[in-house]
Order: structure tokens, then sequence, then C-alpha cells
């Protein structure tokens, strides 16, 4: 017996004296592209199997219908970066997060024929296997763990703004037809964690400075003014290069006690994600009293250049202080950042009696909440710390007899 077709092959008309063809289904039309029938027989067969499919899907009741969108994951960054909210970052967190955004655009996917930039926006958002895609990217950064965290950040900001409840969010939904089902593929994705060393120690952050690099480095530079007034100043201030470069005679300030050092710190000041800038203030003990004696008389900024000029980037100083951590031969890995451990350090070891409490380290660094003052004190001596206590003791005991 033949067997019944479905569907039927409809000649419709003519135009410009062409034939046309209809496929009908249902009731329903499509327009063939074949002119004879003879072409139109394997055209309407494939183009009958794909709406047959179609409308099996519409008419199941055990699965959620995702609407497909044409839209590339590239097109919504591109109206993330255009968007109010990204411009409420300061500009070189703008620079980091475009360079985040495009490493992520740009890694190819496991086969190699495509980046992730043209993969499909629903695929991330309704997807499965979405997360695994976050960490496939994470992984591209190898044992750059800091690196993988700020890549996880950058697509999680954005799907968090695609997903929130800004106005330009919401008409960036309707233009990439984002379902209500939609999730952020960034949810259920932890941070990447410190790779164990050759010692099988976990590594975080930079590699400190420990008190025998900083006394040699000091040694190793005592026929140069500069560099050790320079190695000095970050070992009692711990600042940041982008704050080091600033530090002037205009920031300290006389109280009725004594003299303090006080600066707004470079970072997050002004950032509309910040309740308030950080401002470290630092006490003029009498090793930092007799550094800045030393500065020439005509100086306002405590640190200049080769040209006898202040730095106007922190590149320029941070090339120069690597330059002399090698001339002094001290081992690759250390950095001017990796001297702010250092420096909490010299305080608990040189000035304990005048900690107080924790809130004393964070108003010297700036810090703001405890998570920085437990990783720059996690590794302290722990016979340093009990010596400064009894030191504490003493001065109390001392006190108490006068």
């Amino acid at each position: 017996m033949r067997q019944r077709k479905e569907y039927r092959i409809k000649q419709s008309g003519h135009r410009h004296g062409v034939p046309f063809f209809d496929l009908m289904v249902n009731g329903l039309k499509y327009r063939l592209a074949a002119t004879t029938r003879e072409a139109a027989e394997p055209e309407a067969k494939a183009r009958y199997k794909v709406t047959a499919a179609a409308r099996a899907a519409a008419l199941s009741p055990y699965r959620r219908i995702v609407r497909p969108s044409p839209s590339l994951l590239q097109t919504a960054f591109t109206a993330y970066l255009a968007s109010d909210t990204f411009k409420l970052y300061k500009r070189l967190t703008q620079t980091q997060r475009r360079s985040q955004i495009n490493q992520v655009l740009n890694t190819k996917v496991q086969s190699g024929q495509r980046t992730f930039g043209e993969s499909a926006l629903s695929d991330w958002l309704h997807g499965s296997e979405a997360p695994d895609v976050v960490r496939y990217i994470m992984g591209t950064c190898g044992t750059k763990a800091a690196q993988a965290n700020h890549l996880r950040k950058a697509i999680d900001q954005f799907f968090i703004w695609l997903l929130g409840e800004e106005p330009q969010a919401a008409e960036a939904r309707l233009m990439f037809n984002v379902g209500k089902h939609a999730t952020n593929p960034c949810l259920h994705v932890g941070k990447a964690k410190p790779k164990r060393g050759a010692d099988g120690r976990m590594r975080r952050g930079y590699t400190p400075f420990t008190a025998e690099q900083v006394d040699d480095w000091l040694h190793a530079s005592k026929d140069d003014p500069e560099q050790n007034r320079v190695v000095r100043l970050l070992l009692m201030t711990g600042a940041r290069l982008s704050d080091l470069i600033l530090l002037n005679r205009l920031m300290i300030k006389q109280t009725d006690v004594g003299r303090i050092l006080t600066y707004t710190c470079t970072k997050g000041r002004g950032s509309a994600f910040r309740q308030a800038d950080s401002i470290a203030v630092i006490p003029i003990v009498p090793e930092l009293d007799a550094l800045i004696s030393e500065m020439p008389a005509d100086r306002l900024v405590f640190i200049h250049s080769a040209h006898d000029r202040p730095y106007s980037c922190t590149e320029g100083l941070g090339n120069r202080i690597r330059e002399w951590r090698r001339d002094c031969g001290l081992p690759e890995g250390l950095s001017a950042h990796s001297m702010r451990k250092a420096s909490t350090h010299w305080w608990l070891r040189n000035h304990r009696d005048l900690l107080a409490n924790n809130f004393s380290l964070k108003t010297i660094f700036g810090w703001v909440t405890d998570k920085e003052l437990e990783r720059y004190t996690a590794d302290f001596d722990r016979a340093q710390e009990a010596r400064g206590m009894l030191i504490k003791l003493a001065v109390r005991h001392k006190a108490g007899h006068g």
C-alpha cells in the first residue's frame, strides 16, 4: 500500500512566466525556492521535516521551549560596554575590563574552529554546559589564579547587568530575545584556587620580601642615596606605587601630639561602587622623620626620577625599582608591591607598642576591611608577635610603678 503523504506541493502561480510552488502542511503554506516540480519535491521533503520537528516540540508537555536567539555573545558585550553601568567604572578599570572581555571573546572553543565571541548568547543563558564553559575559559590562564578570577568577574558582571533591573538591560533583553528563564552561567562557578608551589604550599598573591632580603637591599644600596631612600620609604609607608609617586611635604600634618603623613589612596578613589575613599594616616615615627629630613630641601615630592623630576606614571618607577632589585642580586618574582607585606611586618616588629588594635594597621595602610589585614599578617613570625606583647606588658608595668 502506498504511504500517504502528510504534506503536498501546490503550484500557486507564475511570476514573469516562471512558476512558483508552495509546501502545504495542515493548512499552512510555505513558499519554496524551486521553479520546477522535480526540484520542489526534495526541497519540500526537507522543509517538512524541519516543520514537523518544530511542531512536535511545541506540542510536547515535557519540554520547555527556549526561543533560539540569533544574537552573538560579542554583540551583547558591545551593548554592555556602551551602557551607563559600565561608564561608572574608573577609566583604568574600564581599560582592564575591556582587555578581559576581549580575552574571553577571542578564546577559541575546544574544537578550535571558532571563538566564544561567535557563540550564541542563548547558549550561555540556557545551556546546561555554560558553567563548564566559564571554567574552561578560566582554565586557559594556567596557574595564574588571579587572572582566571578576573576573567570570571568580567563575565559575571556582564550577566548581572544583562539580567538586572536597569532600563538599558531591559532594552538589551528585548533586543536579544532573552527569556525569563535565563540564568547567569557564573552563578555556581567558584573562584580559582592558587596552585601549590614546588614546596607543596599554596601560593597567594605577590611573593613577599623577607626581613633578610630587605636588609640585603638596604646594605647594597647604601652608596646610592636615591635608591636607599625609595626602599626605606616603601618599607615604612607600605604605599602602592600609585601612591608612592605622589607622596609630598604637603601631606604632612601637624597635630597637638605630633606629625602625621596622610593621603587618599589612589586605588578605588572616586569609585561609584565604594561608599567613601580609603585614607591612610601614618604617624611619623623617628625612622620616617629621619628619612624625610634626608630628602633635598627643594623637593616638594619625595621621589624623583633620574631626570630630577617627579614621576608621571607608576611604570617608570616600577621599572627603575626592578632594575635596582636585579642589580642587588635579589631573586625574580619580587616587586615593589611585595614590600607591602614587609612593611606590615616592619611595623609589627619595630613599633608594636604603637599598635593598639587591628584598626591601627588599617589606619596606617588605608585598608577598609579586615580581609587585607589578615592577608598581610597571616605569616608574621609568631615569636615576634609574642615579643611585641611582652614589650607592651613591660610598658604597662612601668607606667603602673611610675
